[in-house]
């Protein structure tokens, strides 16, 4: 068999493929026919990736979620990725949600730090690292409060990325019906219908993903992981003012 030379790394192979670095033989001058194959490769990528595993999260999650942790990963678009694809359009949607236009146009309180336009900035210029920094956190909470079911800290980084990939992407299909009930006597009742929707999804997940467990023990594990979170929220909260009143940037 013929032998190459990596392009790439310079290491000497056989076959299609460097065995060293995972370059192509085949390096052909750049042209039109490289062009169309990448945009075939990019369509094919999302079609059999990204859109199987959006309707994955939509019909059946729980299940999807269980069967990737066991190995059934090939179908499946990289779930951290999945969170940095979906909280990017998001961040997009973010500047025309009917959420951030309220917000904005809201003023802040006497004596009260929040300012909701300060805020509005916020949340649309660092969304997805917000979202992303919630994951670790979130995990914290779930493996604690499902601690002797199996998972360890990492497969619940994935499971919460798929969770959060799924709040993502029922933010993005509700956006627009939000955005047409802006200025409506009604927008805050959908706006919290919606958001209870979403909710609702996620506990779907949980449900589905251990739906060999006992009902009522799942849903106590359900609560103990939230009440995790509230204490850890509430404790950042309280380290955040009292750091805020050690530097300077809180005042009494």
């Amino acid at each position: 068999m013929h032998h190459h030379l990596c392009k790439n790394c310079e290491h000497t192979f056989e076959g299609n493929f460097c065995s060293n670095c995972g370059q192509k033989t085949n390096t052909k001058r750049l042209d039109w026919n490289y062009i169309f194959d990448e945009l075939k490769y990019t369509f094919l990528h999302l079609n059999g990736g990204l859109l199987y595993t959006c309707k994955q999260l939509l019909v059946r999650p729980g299940d999807m979620v269980r069967e990737f942790i066991e190995g059934k990963r090939v179908k499946h678009y990289k779930p951290i990725l999945l969170v940095f694809v979906l909280a990017g359009i998001t961040t997009l949607l973010l500047h025309y949600s009917g959420d951030m236009e309220i917000l904005a146009q809201l003023k802040p309180q006497k004596n009260n730090p929040f300012n909701p336009k300060v805020y509005a900035d916020i949340l649309s210029k660092y969304y997805t690292y917000i979202q992303l920094a919630s994951i670790p956190i979130i995990s914290l909470c779930t493996w604690l409060g499902f601690k002797k079911w199996g998972y360890n800290y990492i497969e619940n980084i994935i499971i919460n990325s798929f969770a959060v990939a799924q709040s993502l992407l029922l933010g993005i299909l509700i956006t627009p019906i939000k955005n047409l009930c802006i200025g409506t006597s009604g927008f805050f009742i959908i706006t919290t219908v919606l958001s209870l929707f979403t909710i609702a999804f996620q506990i779907w997940l949980y449900l589905q993903l251990y739906k060999s467990r006992d009902l009522g023990f799942l849903i106590l594990r359900m609560v103990l992981s939230g009440i995790i979170f509230v204490v850890l929220f509430l404790l950042a909260i309280v380290l955040g003012v009292v750091i805020g009143f050690s530097v300077g940037i809180l005042k009494p």
